[in-house]
This record gives structure tokens, sequence and C-alpha cells, in this order.
């Protein structure tokens, strides 16, 4: 430390490491004159905004005014097809809707058309759907089906006999192509029950011409949007090419649309006489050569000092400690502990900094590498005294059992009895490793049931079900046995009855899992000692020593913690007890 503290002065003096409080301070000053230079800037871009804010509201009122005259059009239009609707002659004559009453309605529709330039077209919808039509200029097509289809009924009877206004083109009078239309439902005075609809299209050409000289003295289009969509063009030919497909209909907002250099910007209000918008573009494009030039000039600048005021801060301040902080993440992802933060360039306190996490890291380096060691020794050692404590108590009941037979002359019964067991050492510890396939795991219990059987021929009935799949999948040695011996041992309910065991192994294939199902139909086990064998506390018996050494040994094995993950004890007392392994694979 003392050598290192040494080195830290020397360094210190020779090469004038700047503190960080000097490094910011001058920063700080740096950018400060930065933005002094270019506050002067500020006020364009102020001026600029309060020349559109006053640009909008002229042209908000501009469309006020077009709105204004568009929907005094349209009430003058409302007033002449209310002054028909009501009309009691006509009621009577569209009431019986006979040849010579037909003849009378027409000749009223004829009347109401005469000297009004702003109406095309005026037609009645019979209430038995019949269309009896008048033009302002003839007309020949006659298709009473396919002009009612124009139409939603329903919402003009939502109207209650008030005006529905639309937006479409008479298919009587194709080539006239789009124009406001009415709608509403005729309704007699004396039994207020409706006779039909009156519709009514308004002349397109007188419309555009009177909206044009308005529109001419302020500089405007206009685009109106009905509810259900339908637009309609003043005039027909706009300024602008798809201008429809880039409208905003946003009400009270002002937009711009670009072309090239120039903007033209536009506003939306709602119509409520159409339930719909209106749209007015304002058709002279807003340029300024000398703002733009100024704008662009303040641009250039505004890059170039930002940059160098970037470029200062990041190399005093930023650049050693993101190179502190870039070391630190591929400690942190790569787990390179040989990493080392010094760096020959910064101030006093980055030195500081590398230096101790320079330490730092050398500390954690020796704690890893002996935490490494004393977890692997202590795996070996308690994988090696479990291993210890599942196999010798089995052999020396085994030989004691041929010694027996041996002494009341039951030889073959011995020779039988040593030859499998000597099968069964052979499968234990023909691989001399901790773990061992399915296939060589269901081999030792085998030779240990036929072990079992050959010592009291009554005492198990065992059986199998296991997927083809999982045989070559390994588990830790004696695993299967040791359940099966603690199912044999501690599972009898009564002398001279068997008990029944049936092993199943599955495979898990979407969670990676070997389902391993080991149940007989013994004494079972109690809940507070499956509590307690889940929880890993110390047993008072010993029935569930070989439980908590299998549990032990697959965590150790597979390097996890929760008991949980690997295990499933369910049973009740008297009746069953089901053991299920969740070995990962």
């Amino acid at each position: 430390m003392s050598n290192m503290s040494s080195s830290y002065k020397n360094m210190t003096e020779q090469k004038r490491i700047k503190s960080v409080s000097w490094v910011l301070v001058k920063s700080y000053l740096i950018t400060m004159g930065i933005s002094l230079f270019f506050g002067m800037f500020l006020f364009q871009a102020i001026l600029q905004r309060e020349v559109n804010y006053k640009l909008q509201r002229g042209d908000q009122e501009a469309l006020n005014t077009v709105s204004y005259f568009i929907t005094r059009h349209m009430q003058e239009s409302e007033r002449i097809s209310s002054d028909l609707a009501t009309n009691l002659l006509f009621q009577n004559a569209l009431s019986r809707e006979d040849e010579t009453n037909i003849r009378l309605v027409n000749r009223l529709l004829r009347d109401s058309l005469v000297g009004r330039n702003n109406i095309r077209s005026i037609h009645i919808i019979t209430r038995e759907g019949n269309v009896i039509s008048e033009f302002k200029e003839p007309s020949y097509l006659k298709n009473d089906e396919e002009f009612l289809q124009q139409f939603d009924l329903q919402a003009i009877d939502k109207e209650k006999g008030s005006a529905y206004w639309g937006i479409g083109t008479n298919v009587l009078e194709p080539k006239v192509g789009n124009t406001l239309y009415l709608a509403r439902v005729i309704r007699s005075k004396a039994r207020l029950e409706p006779l039909g609809y009156l519709v009514v299209y308004l002349d397109p050409v007188d419309f555009n011409k009177d909206c044009d000289d308005i529109l001419r003295n302020i500089s405007m289009q206009v685009i109106i949007k009905d509810s259900s969509g339908a637009t309609l063009k003043i005039p027909d030919n706009l300024e602008l090419d798809n201008l429809e497909e880039v409208i905003k209909w946003k009400s009270k907002e002002y937009h711009y649309i670009k072309e090239g250099s120039k903007k033209y910007y536009y506003t939306v209000q709602e119509m409520s006489i159409l339930n719909g918008m209106i749209m007015g573009l304002n058709i002279q494009a807003r340029t300024n050569d000398n703002m733009n030039t100024i704008l662009l000039f303040a641009v250039i600048m505004n890059i170039i000092f930002l940059s160098g005021a970037s470029l200062i801060i990041k190399r005093k301040v930023v650049s050693p400690l993101k190179n502190i902080a870039d070391k630190a993440r591929v400690i942190g992802k790569q787990g390179k502990l040989d990493t080392r933060f010094t760096i020959d360039t910064g101030y006093t306190e980055v030195y500081d900094i590398t230096c101790a996490l320079d330490e730092m890291m050398e500390e954690i380096k020796d704690l890893v590498s002996e935490v490494k060691e004393k977890e692997k020794l202590q795996k070996r050692l308690e994988l090696s005294i479990i291993n210890h404590q599942v196999k010798p108590h089995f052999l020396y009941n085994t030989l004691n059992a041929a010694s027996i037979l041996v002494a009341i002359e039951e030889k073959e019964s011995a020779n039988e009895l040593i030859k499998t067991l000597a099968k069964y050492y052979r499968a234990c510890l023909s691989t001399g490793e901790d773990t061992i396939t399915i296939e060589e795991e269901l081999q030792i219990v085998k030779e240990y049931v036929k072990i079992a059987i050959i010592r009291n021929p009554n005492i198990v009935d065992i059986t199998y079900d296991v997927d083809e799949e999982a045989l070559k999948n390994k588990i830790p040695k004696i695993t299967l046995q040791s359940l099966v011996e603690n199912s044999i041992k501690y599972g009898i309910r009564k002398l001279g009855e068997p008990v029944n065991i049936h092993i199943d192994i599955k495979l898990d294939k979407p969670k990676n899992i070997m389902n391993i199902s080991i149940e007989d139909d013994g004494v079972g086990i109690s809940e507070e000692m499956i509590d307690k064998i889940m929880k890993g506390e110390k047993l008072e018996v010993k029935s569930g020593f070989g439980l908590k050494a299998i549990i032990a040994r697959i965590l150790l094995c597979y390097d996890l913690k929760d008991t949980n993950e690997v295990i499933e004890i369910t049973s009740k007392c008297g009746e069953y007890t089901k053991i299920l392994l969740k070995i990962p694979y």
C-alpha cells in the first residue's frame, strides 16, 4: 500500500493531474459562454412563433367566415325543404299515392325548383319504396332500388323530422359528381305518421361558384367531410395533389403540409350542421428566404459550438468515467476478474477511484477462487459421505441372510443370493461415477428386489412404466434403489402381505424435466415427518433418512437450492405414499 501511495504522489506531481472541480468549473464556464452567445438567436425563434400564431388566428377567422357562409346556404335549403314537407296539399297528395296525386306531387316538386338555382334535384321516397323525382335539367335514368341504397334511412329517422346532411353523388345524375344533400322524414300533420322521405341535392356548380367568390378573396381552399367520411372539395381542382390523404382531421389544431421548400398551412373545425368537419387550406405558401438563411446559420453555429462543448466535457470529465464504467460492465457480464481500472490520463479523483477498484478486484478474485475451491471440496465430501451411508448397511444385511441360509442348509438359495448380490454390486460399482443412466439404475433396482424376494418371498410386488426415451438420461446412483428399499423396509403393513410398488418414469419435454414417480401401498408417512423432510430438519426416526440423502444428492448434483424444485411427497397414513422426483435433463 505504501508503494502504491508513493507512486500515486509521484504521478500526480509529474503529470499535474487536475481535480474534478477544476475540470467541471472550466467546462461549465465554456458551456455558459456558448449559451449566452446563442441567446440572440432565441429572440428570432420567439418572433417566428408569434408570426405563426397570428397567421393561425387569421386562417381560423377566414375558415369561420367560409363555414358561416356554407351553413347559411344549407339552412336556406333546409327552409325550402321544410316548407314543402309541411305543405298540406303536398302531404294529402303523397298519402294517397294514386296516379292523379303522383302528378300533383310532381307539379309541387317542379314549383319548388323554379327560381332556385342552388337546388339540383328533389326526390320523394314513398312508404312503398317508390321514388318520385324532379330535376333542374332533364334526366332519363330511373333506378329506385339503387337510389334507395345510397341512404342510411335509420340515421335519417333519428333526426325526427330535422334535416340530415350528407355528401354523395346522385346515382340518377352520376356525371354531376359529389355534392351536398339533405334528407328528412315527411310526417303527416294530422296523424303524425311518416309519409315518406324528402331528399334534396344541391347544385355543385352554383354552390362552388358562390363559394369561389369568398375563397378567392381569402386565398383559401376547403374540404368538407361528413359523418360517414365522404368529402367535398371546393373548388374541385385543389392546389395540392393527394391532399385528402395527408390531412389530420383534428379540430382547432394548426398543421402544415410541406411540398419542397414551401409550407402550406391548414386548420380544421367542426361543422355541426353536417355533423362533420371542415378544413381550410391557405394556398399562399409561406416562405421567408431571409429568415431561412438566419435559421440555417443559427443551426450551423449551434451544431459547431455544441459539438465543441460536448467534446470538451466528454474529454475532460465523461471519458475517464465512461472508461471505468465500460470495464465494470465487462466484469459484470463476462466475469473477467483480471481486468484493471488504472488509467494514465484523467484527474485526481478518477485515479483514486481506479486504484481502489484495482485493490478491490484483487480481493474479489482471491475470495472467488477460495469459495470455488471450498464448494468443490464440500461437494466431493458430501457426495462421498452420502454414498457410504447408503451402501454398507445393505451389504451387511444381505451377507447375514446368506449365512443364515447356509446354516439351515439352504445352499442353493444362499448361492443364488450371493450371485445376485454380486450382480447388484457389479451394477453399482461398474462405472465408478456419481451418476448413471436410468437403464443402469433400473438394473440395480431389479437386482435389489430379487435379493429381497430371495430373503423373503412375500415381501414385495413391483411394476414398471418407463419411457424408452428416458432410459439414457442420468440420475445420481442408488436413487431409485434407496426409494424402493424405503418402501419395502418401512411400508409393510402386515407380515405375509407384500408391499405393492409402482415405478413410473416420464419425460416433460417442454420443461426439460424427467418426472420419476415411486408409489407404494404401505403404511404411509405422517404430515409432520413430510414437513420435516422438506425443510431438511433433523429426524427422530430413521425412516426418512433415505429421502433426506436422496434430496441432498440431487440438490448437490444439479446445483439446486430449493427442495421443492426436486421432490414432491404425498401420503396418507395406512393407505399409500407417492414420491415424485423432478430431475433436470
